[in-house]
């Protein structure tokens, strides 16, 4: 069974929902083939008694400062959604006051509405320790298309694969920050392959195995727009906490951010495990507008 999994680390629990995985990038596969192959590179990545997002063999990503461009851009979202109860996500500056993150980062399941903006804090540039600086939200703006209350769900803890390109949402904060913002770029109907060097996808997040260090995987293969207009499926491994963490696109010391990190689709097995298979998230047209408008 492939469930859609949600990278949200709250309270420790991590959603999921039941969806076909169809699309693939590794071994000999290409994100364009079909959903037999993706089954057979779930195989590359070991079983594991709970749901992950590494899609490998092995971690391919790497622990990074903040202190260069653009991940000094990059943040983590703490959302408080109750006494003791805190939800992590990752979140990218893309002007002095906004954030572009993933919408479910946002929802408070227990109230069965949005959170607070003034529970929403974002702390940007943290490594251990040390950070550039913090704020609270001013407002947020989502897509008008996302569904996400109790009742819109296929079950509490999944996302409808149809819901995954209105994933995102623009946060206001309430302070300026001097740190330089990641640009926006749409792209439509582009495929990037695994480069180790040249033009690179990357995907960065503050996942809870390392939540107060940026962890960064570069040279993942994506596609823009598949498997439906809006989305773009990815795969570069993450962690729960890395929810709505930049897809960037790196070329010759330049990044630009061309769509963030939604969801895991997770192969599971009964006595054997979870398989992750593919990651899927919203693409830069979906939010770019919004995000335009939020700095007027």
């Amino acid at each position: 069974m492939i469930r859609w999994l949600l990278p949200i680390a709250a309270a420790g629990v991590v959603a999921g929902t039941a969806a076909p995985a169809v699309v693939s990038a590794m071994g000999g596969c290409t994100l364009r083939e079909s959903q037999d192959c993706t089954v057979r590179l779930a195989q590359l990545a070991p079983p594991s008694g709970h749901p992950t997002g590494l899609l490998g063999a092995k971690d391919r990503r790497v622990r990074i400062g903040p202190d260069e461009w653009p991940w000094s851009a990059v943040g983590r979202i703490n959302v408080v959604s109750g006494p003791s109860q805190r939800g992590l996500c990752t979140g990218t500056l893309t002007g002095p006051r906004q954030v572009v993150t993933a919408a479910h980062c946002l929802f408070n399941s227990r109230v069965n509405d949005w959170a607070r903006p003034d529970s929403v804090h974002f702390v940007i540039g943290q490594s251990g320790e040390k950070f550039f600086g913090h704020s609270v939200a001013e407002s947020f703006v989502t897509s008008p298309q996302f569904k996400f209350k109790m009742e819109d769900r296929p079950r509490y803890d999944y996302i409808a694969q149809d819901q995954i390109k209105n994933d995102w949402a623009i946060i206001t904060l309430h302070d300026a920050f001097s740190v330089k913002p990641v640009p926006i770029k749409a792209v439509a109907n582009a495929e990037f392959a695994e480069a180790a060097t040249g033009e690179q996808v990357a995907l960065a997040g503050y996942g809870v195995d390392h939540q107060y260090v940026l962890s960064v995987h570069k040279g993942c293969a994506a596609k823009v727009d598949w498997p439906d207009a809006g989305s773009i499926s990815h795969m570069c491994d993450s962690a729960p906490g890395e929810s709505g963490g930049p897809i960037l696109l790196l070329r010759d010391g330049d990044a630009a951010l061309i769509g963030i990190h939604s969801a895991n689709a997770q192969r599971f097995q009964s006595q054997v495990g979870y398989q992750a298979v593919v990651g899927r998230g919203a693409s830069a047209s979906g939010f770019e507008k919004a995000a335009g408008a939020s700095q007027r």
